[in-house]
């Protein structure tokens, strides 16, 4: 661990250096930082939280993700290169084959076809939904479950088009569901819209499509929708978010569904508290495989955040799983509740 502080240190200097010499130039450089502390009083076994990729050590403080960017826009042309480390990338890249992969946040090129569109080829965020993979763009500390198991990046070509100043549209040609490296001889594609209504009312639909059968032979399609309603006003949001796959092999067809509701209110300028509810059901073991019984979950979260400055975002999060088939068990224990408490200080340089 020791080595990662050395190293993260290290980047931080240089992107502070880089930054300086990069004033008003097409190449740009930026830093993120995202620190935790967490504890889970079901005491999990081996000090690792169930079922969640981010914040997701207990009684433990650690690094849940850290990077520095470069970025490059001028003319048609325009790129970007993030390094990372922390428990964030551990978990989410951890079936890549090259663990060198681990350390790739973003990098891409993109190429500008006319005015309003752009098409950016190599390893991007995803295409749809609602919550952004860093917590300091996040209502809430953590993210909601929909998010965890749904790409927060992806491998391919994106087209992005800005329709007009409310509406917009993505479609992608990817390796396949949250990798870099193929798994197969398929591609898989994707399409998503935004559009603002009025100045109160967002709308988006997102979807994802390929086979997420590994190797040769025989295929397992997987259909995913992504749909967001966003409603704001004064200091007040609320946001619904509902996500359903299914996917097709031998057999039935099988499906998870995740439905997501948050709430927040601005209390001042530096100040805000939000909520959020989940409901999760994966009782064909889609997404979320390393369970037994089949996951079915209610989730509620409560998050105070505090904003000294406009790029520094301090969380406390408290957090409570209900599981309708004691999700939380081990070694034969019947337990079907869960409490979290994460505390997590962000800071982004740019």
């Amino acid at each position: 661990m020791m080595n990662n502080f050395k190293v993260l240190q290290l980047c931080l200097l240089l992107t502070l250096s880089l930054k300086i010499q990069a004033q008003d130039k097409p190449l740009t450089f930026s830093a993120y930082l995202d620190t935790y502390y967490g504890y889970d009083f079901s005491s999990p076994a081996a000090n690792q939280r169930l079922y969640v990729t981010q914040y997701d050590r207990h009684n433990e403080f650690n690094i849940n993700h850290a990077w520095i960017k470069a970025r490059y826009e001028q003319g048609k042309i325009r790129s970007e290169l993030a390094l990372q480390l922390g428990t964030y990338p551990i978990n989410n890249y951890g079936a890549e084959p090259d663990p060198l992969y681990r350390l790739i946040h973003s990098a891409y090129v993109g190429y500008r076809l006319s005015e309003n569109s752009w098409v950016d080829v190599g390893v991007m965020g995803g295409h749809f939904g609602y919550e952004s993979a860093l917590a300091i763009d996040r209502e809430l500390l953590s993210p909601a479950l929909a998010t965890e198991y749904t790409p927060y990046y992806q491998t391919g070509v994106q087209y992005s088009w800005d329709i007009s100043g409310a509406t917009q549209f993505r479609a992608v040609v990817l390796n396949g569901w949250q990798n870099m490296a193929e798994t197969n001889s398929h591609k898989s594609i994707g399409l998503a819209l935004d559009h603002q209504l009025s100045d109160n009312f967002f709308l988006s639909y997102g979807n994802y499509y390929g086979n997420e059968k590994s190797g040769p032979g025989s295929k397992e399609m997987r259909f995913h929708n992504n749909l967001i309603a966003s409603y704001s006003v004064s200091r007040f949001a609320l946001t619904g978010v509902a996500d359903l796959t299914r996917q097709d092999s031998v057999g039935p067809v099988r499906n998870v569904l995740f439905l997501t509701g948050i709430a927040s209110l601005e209390l001042g300028e530096k100040a805000r508290l939000a909520a959020r509810y989940e409901y999760v059901s994966d009782e064909d073991r889609i997404l979320i495989t390393s369970v037994s019984p089949p996951l079915s979950l209610h989730v509620w979260s409560l998050a105070m955040e505090y904003r000294p400055e406009a790029n520094v975002s301090f969380k406390l999060e408290p957090k409570l799983y209900k599981s309708t088939k004691d999700n939380f068990g081990r070694a034969g224990e019947r337990v079907s509740d869960a409490f979290a408490l994460n505390a997590g200080l962000a800071i982004r340089l740019e």
